[in-house]
């Protein structure tokens, strides 16, 4: 497998502005730069932009793929991180997370940076120009205080690490069901669907503030109309995403709502792999339960009717194309299985006289010797 890599930026809270193009273009000769995004691949060479400065002249959320270990991601808050350094520090996983914090003001970038070896990640992840897209929402949800990305982010990376002793942070409410934007997250790094199940079992519901925005209506009706002039007169001349983002810390510091709701379960993370397992040999026996009797059916339906089977069976012999004869031989298989012992004979008698009645069909023949129905030639 050749080298590959995939970098992108997105710009969320607007475009950029003419001179933080001219910057961006220094950072690649060959990417493809817009107001809005920033995008170039690699199947030689580096990337040798700054990305963090490139999110601080403008964009907001960047992916950073290669083939060979490195899915990183980094999400720039303008405001800082809307937590306390003790919630905060709960949710830190022993590395592959990071805050970089800014040398002035109060804004920084979350980096989320696991693995860096070929062998971190089991497979080769598609569909990369819409994946950041898809993720970016949880800027969003991170400027808000929702610590739902925090706790995902947290299992993720502790599972990459497998740090089988780690203590879980506090279940954040509203794990189940998680917002696309989280399972887009989840996918990224290949976080197992039985063990974020396993994980999420015990979140409390999403509180009904988080899910109508009515910390932020309520704010907005105790603010004076110079305080509104004012937060408008910021948001139209001066740096709407630095505004906007101070005005949903303020909001949250201000609300009469308590923190995003958590329970304490204190599970380590070998507890959370074992309640999956467990999770994935029921759904397993689950699944197999329901193909079983989906197949008992169907053999049900076969053996009720054979000859309007048989019929369909040589009609799709006459539609002279490949996937036809292979469906043909198949159905040739479930009939002889609906009919009982003495039904394969039978379906190997059918399947001699459908060869000699279409003799120069040689595509169909392979595709009965293929399903065991004729001799293979020596």
């Amino acid at each position: 497998m050749s080298e590959y890599q995939y970098v992108h930026f997105i710009a969320l809270d607007g475009p950029l502005n003419q001179k933080q193009l001219d910057y961006m273009a220094t950072q690649s000769s060959r990417a493809a730069i817009t107001k809005w995004q920033f995008t170039n691949e690699y199947n030689f060479g580096d990337f040798r932009g700054d990305a963090f400065e490139m999110l601080r002249r403008g964009y907001d959320v960047h992916l950073h793929y290669a083939n060979y270990g490195i899915r990183r991601l980094l999400f720039r808050l303008p405001a800082g991180l809307p937590w306390d350094q003790e919630t905060w520090k709960r949710y830190l996983p022993e590395d592959g997370m990071t805050w970089h914090a800014d040398k002035q003001g109060r804004g920084g970038i979350l980096e989320l940076d696991p693995g860096q070896d070929a062998g971190t990640f089991d497979s080769y992840f598609m569909d990369l120009e819409e994946t950041l897209e898809e993720i970016a929402p949880i800027r969003d949800l991170l400027l808000t205080g929702d610590l739902r990305p925090l706790y995902v982010m947290w299992l993720a990376i502790t599972s990459i690490n497998y740090d089988e002793e780690a203590i879980e942070p506090p279940l954040p409410a509203g794990l189940d069901p998680l917002p696309d934007c989280l399972l887009d997250l989840a996918a990224f790094y290949e976080l197992d669907t039985d063990l974020l199940t396993a994980a999420s079992a015990g979140s409390p519901p999403l509180p009904k503030t988080a899910k109508e925005g009515s910390n932020v209506a309520a704010w907005l009706d105790r603010q004076s109309k110079e305080d509104l002039k004012r937060l408008t007169q910021r948001l139209l001349e001066e740096n709407p995403a630095s505004a906007r983002a101070e005005t949903l810390t303020l909001i949250r510091k201000e609300s009469s709502a308590e923190t995003w709701p958590t329970v304490e379960l204190n599970r380590t993370f070998e507890e959370l792999r074992s309640s999956a397992s467990e999770k994935e040999s029921r759904r397993v026996k689950q699944e197999a339960d329901t193909k079983q009797k989906a197949r008992r059916a169907k053999l049900k339906k076969l053996a009720a009717d054979p000859e309007a089977v048989l019929a369909q069976i040589e009609k799709l012999v006459n539609e002279r194309k490949r996937p036809s004869y292979s469906e043909a031989a198949q159905m040739l298989i479930d009939l002889g299985e609906a009919l009982g012992p003495d039904g394969p004979e039978r379906m190997q008698a059918e399947a001699t006289r459908l060869s000699k009645a279409y003799p120069t069909l040689m595509a169909f023949k392979q595709e009965l010797r293929q399903h065991g129905f004729l001799k293979k030639k020596r």
